[in-house]
């Protein structure tokens, strides 16, 4: 079991979803403390949901350009905060 220190946690920012070529996309975007962004399609819905390790993969900022020319964004809801701000 990897200790909490070792453990790389990631800021939810929330979701894009839409059709891209008649195939529906939809995925969940993260971010880390470097800022560097991150999709998983499959997230687990447990208390380690946003554990880095757990399926999520980073993305280029110029393939996020382009899911968001073709997607819809839905900001996550937060306490306060403005997700999407970060993008």
């Amino acid at each position: 079991m990897q200790s909490q220190s070792n453990r790389q946690l990631l800021t939810p920012i929330g979701k894009m979803k839409g059709e891209i070529n008649d195939e529906f996309e939809s995925f969940y975007l993260a971010k880390d403390k470097n800022d560097q962004v991150y999709m998983n399609r499959n997230p687990e819905y447990t208390q380690n949901r946003y554990d880095q390790a757990n399926g999520w993969q980073a993305i280029s900022q110029k393939q996020l350009d382009d899911y968001k020319k073709k997607l819809h964004f839905i900001p996550q809801k937060s306490k306060g905060l403005k997700p999407w701000i970060f993008l």
